[in-house]
């Protein structure tokens, strides 16, 4: 109502309306399920917050709120997460690159990404074992089942002492498969030394390793353990035993670190 009592009205202009529709509509018609049906949309909505901003004068700051959401901004673009997820790089990739390069037969290769983290001590078991195995096979130990070689010869090789060391640095911490290379090393008699107690001891961690039986690592018809066993007197086996019920876990700690 105006001044004078006369009742005043607010022209709404059509085709402003018609344009801020306009701008929602391909919403609707793009919006699509799963199924192929139209969603639900929120046209009705936003049309009528439109049509009421316009009648309280708000229209205008409206459109160009619209219109500036419209325009890309070069600093959030999402252009850059593209660029970010083509140049990403798997923080730890590089850790599995000595595995990989091991598996591949590429122990040369290996063991200068394996030694690094080998020497990190607590932790890196499956490393310190993945290194040991390679200096195992480089100071001349075959990797095939059965394949003849200088037993004396790999013995004093500096190499194979190395890996051996390293291989039991795993195996004393826990690792299941650096025990397992213990095993395979006393049936190759390269072993760590000529104790059958502590062959039993070994055999008996090797049994009752939690995190290999956690995994359900069992082989069945386990020629390896069976040979070790019938080659131990009871009393052995059993003496063994006994020490793998009073045994440990110990890590080997770097230089200047304590655990």
């Amino acid at each position: 109502m105006g001044a004078d009592g006369v009742t005043s009205s607010r022209v709404v202009d059509i085709s402003s309306t018609t344009a801020e529709f306009q701008l929602f509509t391909p919403i609707e018609t793009q919006a699509l399920s799963g199924y192929g049906f139209p969603m639900k949309t929120r046209i009705p909505t936003l049309l009528c917050l439109t049509i009421t901003s316009m009648l309280f004068g708000g229209g205008a700051a409206i459109s160009d709120t619209i219109a500036a959401g419209a325009q890309e901004n070069p600093r959030t673009s999402p252009h850059y997460d593209v660029r970010d997820r083509a140049n990403y790089r798997d923080p730890q990739a590089s850790y599995w690159e000595g595995f990989e390069l091991k598996n591949e037969g590429d122990c040369d290769a290996a063991i200068e990404r394996l030694r690094p983290l080998a020497r990190n001590g607590r932790g890196y078991e499956s490393a310190q074992h993945a290194y040991g195995l390679c200096l195992l096979s480089l100071g001349g130990l075959p990797a095939e089942r059965g394949a003849a070689f200088n037993a004396e010869q790999v013995s004093n090789n500096q190499q194979f002492q190395d890996g051996r060391m390293w291989v039991l640095r795993a195996a004393n911490a826990g690792n299941f498969q650096a025990q397992r290379t213990v095993l395979a090393l006393y049936a190759a008699n390269m072993g760590p030394d000529d104790n059958p107690v502590e062959l039993g001891k070994w055999l008996r961690l090797y049994d009752v390793n939690p995190l290999r039986l956690t995994l359900g690592v069992i082989e069945r018809d386990d020629g390896l353990r069976t040979y070790l066993k019938d080659t131990l007197a009871r009393s052995d086996f059993l003496a063994g035993k006994e020490l793998a019920r009073n045994w440990t876990p110990t890590f080997w700690a770097p230089p200047g670190v304590q655990y």
